[in-house]
């Protein structure tokens, strides 16, 4: 139930980060830190011991949603923020701290998915037959 809920809030705040620093008045670092905080300022009324783990969630995926969208499209933020999640879910227990554990997450997650749509791209490419006349 916590990777659920911890895939759901990366996932919404990763595509609300990106989609709000696409506007015109919000640069990609301001949309992060307005979303954090009226998502922590919602949830800070709730009790759960998860919550705390949430709030570091979506600060975490809303830096892979920052990303330029000139180096990933929106379904490579989605791949991204999945990524991050998993690896979230797998660090916490191995780093001290949320603060490594989000950046090096979510700079890892966008770097493996650039990293597989340029390969793929490579590939494509490199292999592709001409077109015979």
């Amino acid at each position: 139930m916590t990777l659920i809920l911890i895939l759901i809030v990366s996932q919404v705040a990763a595509q609300l980060t990106h989609q709000l620093a696409l506007t015109k008045h919000f640069g990609s670092v301001r949309a992060s830190s307005f979303l954090t905080l009226v998502f922590i300022g919602l949830t800070s009324f709730f009790t759960y011991p998860i919550i705390s783990t949430l709030h570091a969630v979506f600060l975490g995926s809303s830096f892979v949603g920052m990303t330029d969208p000139t180096r990933l499209s929106k379904l490579q933020i989605c791949l991204s923020s999945i990524i991050f999640s998993f690896m979230f879910n797998f660090l916490i227990g191995y780093l001290k701290g949320a603060g490594g554990v989000l950046g090096f997450s979510a700079f890892i997650s966008c770097l493996i998915v650039h990293f597989i749509w340029w390969f793929g791209t490579k590939q494509k490419l490199k292999f592709r037959r001409p077109i015979k006349e």
